[in-house]
């Protein structure tokens, strides 16, 4: 024998005796392992070891004894008022259900392929264990001898710690090989004597079937949820070869993905076929159709998000924002996502769909989606009493991602940059009613007289502020839609006509600071979330205290604007935006939504002789033209040229709507606009009037109208 053989044949010796020593180190854990469980468990078993049974039994009572099961991660539902689906989130996408609504060939095909004698075992299958170290001894291959009871088991600790956002425990729950997968088996089988002594067998194994990962493109969770992605059924309703299909996913989700790897699926299902025929779940000539068949999908993909609400988009972003600002849903918005993705909420909102729709029409119909034009159109309107929104729409697509793109975007125009928003639009006249607020509480009258014709007006006072902030004088110019101005005009008249000049002379007999004040009692702030009083100059003087804000300089949200003009309406109380109406977990325990917010804002003889003085509009006012069949009160509101924006805020006793049309950016003269629905001259009843009309004549009926006397 030359030098060459002699060496291959002791490499060859070499590799044998590992081989053995590999072996007969597995043959000898796991054969422990047996023992410990046998010893722990305290199941006779003959052969066993009494060291390897008392070593048991000291290794059992150190590891857990119960397991921890927290509620499965479900989907939340987002609701309109009368209970109808507006958008779902979730993390996992499942929806539980009992084992009496699935399939007898789903819970048989379960059995065949994973514990066919689950029903006889106590949780640890002696026998399995016995069958796994014989095999893993004896070949290359490895078999866990697991029972449906451990599997379930190992899902949980799975899930804990996903939702803990532990990595390593992830890792550790799945380990499968060494010393590690030996004592992540162990613990397994000690918890799952603890399962089965809490549980009887079917609750088990519908467990086991609610928490699975059935595969698929996103994930499906639970046989409910992949009964319905893969075939659009319920779960109640599989037969044999769907049911065959979702028992055989289990062993490998990422590979025997049906929607991805057709082919691989259909070779796995056929083999959880062969099982149940083996054990006598189906019938030869029933296994026999069924392997002929192919997989059959009819997949339903279940949204995720805002996206899938259609053209209450904007509305779900807004109230998914609110959760995130609700210390109902959590203490930080971190555990309020996760309540939001995992918890199975059922969060009813205000959004009346009826009026939803109304709103929808009414701003497509005056400014389309990707008008070449490039104006923004929102509406947003609230019930006065209550603060509950009703409705919200704007004239883009949303876009869950952010771009910017032709007629879609992800921000909301209605609402502050917090929610969703950006940082408002100058509201222009609409803040004229603030300043008649201030005039009616200082003790003065809509039948007191001022000038609409001056030439400039000085006397503005800031008693919060030191500075002279009109030093020269303020000499404003009234609009194109102020007619009628004149030199001796009574209030009621500058505001029916939007005179800036008039309302300029009466900022000039009061204080600015108690206009500042007013508006912030009435809730607003700047569409960036900032008290007025925090809004400054480049020289740190306050914006709202100079006289040209008395025509609407400080930017904000048409919701603000909304709100605010609720304290009109309802004789000087005001309303928070309110957009959820109440909150349930899974297991129906409310959470607690507070109820509406509002507050007395004003005196109620002021806030009734600002109704009565902006319902006058429609009398040969800036709104004329614009009534609505039922009593209404109106401003509207036009900044300059340059800034792009124009108004109309309005309201009957019942619902309060605030209408923006405008350049997003607020940057764009529309003068020089040649394209699409934007007019070269816009005032507010040129196009967000028509558009507060035709909504709140479909909307107003809906709820009380009373009328607006004269004080």
């Amino acid at each position: 024998m030359n030098s060459w053989s002699v060496q291959l044949k002791d490499r060859a010796h070499r590799l044998w005796r590992r081989r053995i020593t590999q072996l007969w180190a597995s043959f000898v854990a796991v054969s422990m392992l047996l023992g410990f469980v046998v010893a722990g468990l305290g199941v006779p078993f003959v052969g066993t070891s009494v060291a390897a049974a008392e070593a048991g039994i000291d290794v059992f009572e150190a590891l857990p004894e119960s397991l921890e099961e927290r509620p499965l991660a479900q989907p939340s539902r987002i609701e309109d008022r009368n209970g109808e689906l507006i958008a779902e989130f979730y993390w996992q996408n499942r929806e539980e259900v009992p084992l009496d609504q699935v399939s007898d060939h789903m819970r048989d095909a379960t059995l065949a392929v994973e514990d066919h004698r689950f029903y006889e075992h106590g949780g640890v299958d002696l026998q399995g264990v016995a069958r796994a170290v014989a095999t893993n001894v004896l070949t290359d291959q490895q078999e866990g001898g697991s029972t449906l009871t451990q599997q379930y088991v190992k899902n949980v600790l799975i899930q804990n710690n996903h939702a803990d956002g532990d990595t390593d425990g992830v890792e550790e729950a799945q380990e499968r090989s060494g010393a590690a997968g030996y004592a992540r088996k162990l613990r397994e089988m000690k918890l799952a004597a603890a399962v089965e002594n809490k549980y009887s067998k079917d609750e088990i194994l519908a467990r086991y079937l609610n928490i699975n990962s059935y595969s698929g493109s996103p994930n499906a969770y639970g046989v409910e949820a992949a009964a319905q992605q893969f075939w659009s059924i319920p779960s109640a309703e599989l037969d044999i070869a769907q049911a065959a299909t979702l028992a055989g996913i289990v062993r490998n989700p990422s590979l025997y993905n049906p929607q991805i790897n057709p082919e691989e699926t259909l070779e796995r299902r056929n083999v959880v076929l062969g099982q149940m025929l083996t054990y006598g779940f189906i019938t030869q000539e029933e296994h026999d159709e069924a392997v002929e068949q192919d997989l059959g999908l009819e997949e339903s993909e279940r949204p995720n998000g805002c996206a899938a609400a259609g053209d209450a988009a904007y509305f779900c972003d807004y109230v998914q924002h609110a959760v995130m600002h609700s210390a109902a849903f959590g203490d930080d918005p971190e555990a309020r996502v996760e309540l939001l993705k995992r918890g199975g909420l059922t969060i009813r909102t205000s959004l009346d769909a009826q009026l939803q729709e109304q709103a929808v029409d009414a701003v497509h119909k005056r400014v389309p989606v990707g008008d070449p034009s490039g104006a923004g159109h929102s509406l947003v309107s609230m019930e006065a009493e209550t603060g509950e929104i009703l409705a919200m729409a704007q004239n883009t697509e949303y876009d869950p991602a952010g771009e910017e793109g032709d007629g879609s975007t992800v921000l909301n125009y209605s609402v502050d940059e917090a929610y969703g928003g950006g940082g408002g639009y100058q509201p222009g006249s609409t803040w004229k009613p603030f300043v008649l607020a201030e005039w009616l509480d200082s003790g003065r009258e809509l039948t007191d007289t001022v000038n609409g014709t001056g030439e400039s007006y000085t006397g503005f006072s800031n008693s919060c502020e030191p500075g002279d902030y009109a030093g020269e004088g303020y000499a404003p110019a009234n609009a194109g839609d102020s007619d009628g101005a004149s030199s001796s005009m009574p209030v009621l008249e500058a505001t029916k006509q939007s005179v800036n000049r008039a309302y300029a002379d009466m900022a000039s007999q009061l204080d600015m600071c108690d206009i500042r004040d007013t508006a912030s009692a009435l809730g607003v702030r700047t569409g960036s979330g900032d008290a007025l009083e925090e809004v400054t100059m480049e020289d740190d003087s306050q914006q709202v205290l100079y006289p040209s804000s008395i025509l609407g300089t400080v930017s904000v949200s048409p919701l603000t604007m909304a709100s605010a003009f609720t304290a009109f309406a309802n004789g000087g109380s005001r309303c928070e935006p309110r957009p959820i109406l109440e909150a349930k977990r899974a297991d129906g325990e409310p959470l607690p939504i507070e109820d509406s917010a509002c507050e007395d804002a004003l005196d109620p003889a002021v806030a009734d002789g600002i109704a009565y003085a902006m319902s006058q509009t429609f009398e040969g006012g800036t709104t004329e033209g614009l009534d609505i069949g039922v009593p209404a009160a109106a401003k509207t509101g036009t900044t300059n040229f340059e800034v792009g924006s124009t108004w109309l805020v309005g309201f009957t006793s019942g619902i309060s709507t605030a209408v923006w049309t405008g350049d997003p950016d607020g940057a764009r003269d529309w003068r020089a606009n040649s394209e699409g629905k934007m007019p070269r001259e816009v005032f507010g009843a040129t196009v967000s009037g028509p558009t507060w009309q035709e909504y709140m004549r479909e909307a107003a009926p809906t709820r009380e109208a009373r009328e607006f006397a004269q004080p």
